[in-house]
């Protein structure tokens, strides 16, 4: 069992580290087609206004947020199809809504 569960420990973090990247590239590009401006390095920083470093962590947070659902989904229709079982992460299953 336990090398299953790093097959699928694997799988999470490849589609992780792939989602996260697509997910900033996109949150810039939006971020500079509405604002016409490139998003705060760091919204921490005290010379950027706080309605822009507030907007950018909104932004941030919903993008990673739904990216994050998106990659374990995806590693774990990933994991079916290649193993045919669910994957060992408990609440993964399908339910039967």
């Amino acid at each position: 069992m336990p090398v299953q569960k790093y097959g699928w420990k694997a799988i999470a973090v490849g589609t992780g580290a792939l989602t996260g990247l697509a997910t900033q590239r996109v949150i810039e590009f939006i971020w500079t087609a509405i604002r016409g401006s490139t998003p705060p390095k760091l919204a921490a920083d005290r010379s950027s206004p706080w309605p822009e470093a507030v907007s950018w962590a909104i932004a941030t947070g919903i993008g990673v947020g739904v990216a994050r659902l998106l990659a374990v989904r995806t590693a774990a229709v990933l994991w079916e199809a290649a193993v045919h079982a669910p994957p060992p992460e408990p609440g993964l299953h399908e339910s039967a809504a």
